[in-house]
């Protein structure tokens, strides 16, 4: 570990922390110190944990005199923490908590200019952990595997998906841009639109009467590739709260039958509200329990499932999942995706079809897996498979697969 005098310019740092929050603004601080600590308690005795982003919307719902620009400050801060905090642990005294990594962050912005210090191994550069940026550079080389991390230590920009059962994607951009939000048309999905900065969209009125959502353009592709007809009958095998689900609803024209079913109840009962405000009936929740599942094998033309991964693809929304990462996680994940696969795969009729789809980079969640399937299942591929990296101020990285027997 670097000690502080072998970095010229971060004397700073031994300045009390203290004068900090006088510097800035002392309820700030003090809330993102305290959101950081909480969450790392979380991390170590809740299974399963909360990711980032839900740890800190449930933050700002229990301290509600926090205003927008305070969670809007905390928030940011946050994230940044987590993403460059490899490369901050390599900069500060131990012990390395987030008092110490706080005092580096905020005391000199010197410490950003190490991520261009090519005497410091690529990982610390990149502020990702070892074991991960070997499975990137052995697959990769280091030159992507470098830019790779770059591009997921960027902000996630924002994607709005809207919901053609309503209106047109044509209506809710020129809504958008009369209201002077800066929004353009995605290039890849039909019904994306991405926002050029940050904006406050859940005051709007186009918002509340479910004309569009937040979705990442990734998520849309993923769900494009469900290509329900109306009278088709469709698995959501793992839903989560029905974010896919609502994306190849809408052509089905209310007619068929899409059923949402994922082991997280909580989760899955909150696409009740979501579908009710997008205005769509045709659905029904089915958690683990429930005696209709049984009764559905082998009629579903279509089973989707977004399986549980490593998240790599789409490291830019919940940073700190990067420092979980292990080989051995990953071998977990790899079996529990094989797992949920071979029972979805029951639901799927004589011709129907099932997309196998991650949030993911690594080869080991994408095309090794879906080789698996078709030797072991006797599937093949209906198309070839649809993937991309993260791209940098873009859509996060994605892999999907569509077979049939």
């Amino acid at each position: 570990r670097a000690s502080w005098d072998d970095h010229p310019g971060f004397e700073v740092l031994r300045i009390n922390f203290a004068e900090v929050a006088v510097i800035m603004n002392a309820t700030r601080v003090r809330h993102l110190e305290n959101a950081l600590g909480l969450f790392e308690k979380t991390r170590r005795t809740e299974t399963p944990f909360l990711p980032l982003d839900l740890f800190l919307r449930r933050y700002f719902q229990a301290h509600k005199f926090l205003d927008s620009k305070d969670r809007a400050w905390i928030s940011d801060k946050t994230y940044e923490l987590y993403r460059w905090r490899g490369l901050i642990d390599h900069l500060t005294p131990k012990p390395h908590n987030w008092v110490n990594r706080m005092r580096t962050f905020f005391m000199s912005d010197r410490w950003r200019s190490q991520t261009q210090n090519k005497k410091l191994p690529h990982h610390v550069r990149c502020s990702f952990p070892p074991e991960l940026f070997k499975r990137l550079e052995d697959a990769l080389g280091t030159k992507v595997a470098v830019e790779l991390c770059e591009t997921l230590n960027e902000p996630a920009m924002t994607f709005l998906r809207v919901n053609t059962a309503k209106i047109q994607r044509d209506k809710v951009y020129t809504f958008l841009t009369s209201r002077s939000v800066p929004v353009e048309k995605t290039l890849s999905s039909k019904v994306g639109l991405q926002l050029a900065s940050k904006q406050k969209l859940l005051d709007l009125p186009e918002y509340k009467l479910g004309y569009f959502e937040i979705q990442d353009e990734s998520s849309q592709l993923i769900a494009s590739q469900v290509d329900a007809k109306p009278g088709d009958l469709v698995l959501d095998y793992c839903a989560g709260s029905g974010g896919k689900a609502l994306c190849f609803a809408p052509p089905m024209l209310g007619r068929g039958q899409v059923f949402l079913h994922d082991t997280r109840d909580t989760k899955l009962f909150e696409s009740r509200r979501r579908f009710r405000k997008a205005g769509i009936n045709n659905y029904t929740i089915l958690p683990p329990s429930h005696p209709l599942l049984p009764k559905l094998r082998g009629k579903m033309d279509w089973v989707l499932v977004d399986a549980p991964c490593s998240q790599t693809g789409a490291l830019r929304r919940n940073p700190d999942m990067k420092w979980t990462y292990t080989d051995e996680r990953l071998w977990r994940w790899v079996a529990q995706q094989r797992e949920i696969f071979e029972v979805a795969l029951k639901y799927v009729k004589d011709g129907g079809k099932i997309v196998y789809a991650t949030c993911s980079t690594l080869e080991e969640e994408n095309a090794q897996q879906v080789r698996f399937f078709c030797e072991k299942f006797g599937l093949y591929l209906t198309q070839p498979p649809l993937h991309a990296r993260p791209q940098s101020k873009g859509m996060d990285g994605f892999f999907c697969a569509v077979m049939e027997r």
